[in-house]
């Protein structure tokens, strides 16, 4: 499979945080025209664990995926669940310590054993570790995480090439993240540290959008400014459609969000029209197609009253086709970028 085309392709990846992309099958998820994914470091090293997946033949059998399959580091769940009442651990220089609620193990991830998990999952593209903060920390803190961040990334770098022979020999591609937080300086700095270190790709990392939840354009475009044109440059978590036009216009190439796919499960439906809801009263009675426009599944065959119905009644087949139309108009709207340049 000739990566080459990721640092040069619009492409937009639904996250298939354990593997799958939620009430849909492989089958259906090609034909959205879904190109790559991406899957959770986090989730899948609690289960299955990466030596189930890999004495299964990787992530990517165990799907029956042939397209491109991108693994997070792990680095922004661990902030997240880190700092819900759920989860007990701590970040610490050389990694961080972490309590599963399900089953009460303890786990350790740092920055080669998360390539480690990474390899044995399979996946195609590799996201450096990173420490990963709150937006609205102080300038101390930020830098503290831009100093951590990029030692880590040096570590999964020289781990990747040590062990396993990096990009050359697996074929594999290996990306960082750049972070900084809401400061300018900060992310200027992180991304020029880590084009020193040398990476397949750098990740805008953090939150992208503002607490009114605009776009953080500003510390975007400073990320881009600092890194090269010719590698992969993935706005991690972008996002809405008005969003991705956005950051594509900056220079960012590819994209990732569990919003498509997570409205779709609660009757939020993007269409050509405008933002559909699909649990509204007035659709009860709309006979018209979900989306005039779309070819897929869902709308050739339904109607909106119908799909009201099954949602109503909680009938799992409206989450799949609400899903497949969702994936469906992101793919048409990134297919309309790739032309456009």
């Amino acid at each position: 499979m000739n990566l080459d085309i990721l640092k040069t392709k619009y492409l937009f990846m639904p996250d298939a945080t354990r593997g799958a992309v939620r009430y849909l099958t492989t089958k259906q998820l090609e034909e959205t025209k879904t190109e790559a994914l991406v899957t959770n470091t986090l989730h899948l090293l609690i289960h299955p664990g990466p030596d189930v997946i890999q004495k299964l033949g990787g992530i990517k059998k165990m799907m029956n995926w042939k397209g491109i399959v991108f693994t997070d580091s792990g680095g922004f769940q661990l902030f997240s669940l880190l700092h819900s009442k759920k989860w007990k651990g701590q970040v610490h220089e050389n990694g961080a310590t972490f309590l599963s609620p399900k089953e009460g193990n303890t786990y350790e991830l740092t920055p080669e054993t998360s390539i480690d998990i990474q390899m044995k999952m399979g996946s195609d593209v590799l996201v450096t570790l990173d420490d990963c903060r709150d937006a609205k920390i102080s300038k101390k803190e930020a830098s503290q995480s831009v100093e951590r961040t990029v030692k880590w990334a040096k570590r999964c770098k020289e781990h990747f090439e040590k062990e396993y022979g990096g990009s050359e020999k697996t074929g594999k591609l290996l990306t960082c993240v750049v972070q900084g937080a809401n400061y300018l300086d900060l992310r200027k700095e992180c991304a020029k540290e880590l084009v020193n270190i040398g990476f397949d790709g750098y990740n805008f990392g953090g939150y992208v959008v503002d607490e009114e939840g605009e776009l953080v354009v500003d510390e975007m475009e400073t990320v881009i400014e600092n890194i090269p044109k010719d590698t992969i440059r993935y706005a991690m978590g972008v996002g809405k459609p008005e969003d991705i036009l956005k950051a594509s216009k900056i220079g960012y190439n590819l994209f990732d969000t569990v919003l498509v796919t997570r409205n779709a499960r609660h009757g939020t439906v993007y269409t050509s029209e405008g933002t559909l809801r699909i649990k509204n009263k007035d659709m009860a009675l709309d006979s018209r197609p979900v989306d005039p426009n779309c070819k897929c599944e869902c709308c050739k065959n339904y109607s909106r009253a119908y799909i009201h119905h099954m949602f109503k009644s909680k009938e799992a087949t409206a989450l799949t086709l609400l899903t497949i139309h969702n994936l469906t108009y992101y793919q048409n709207l990134i297919a309309s970028i790739n032309s456009d340049n």
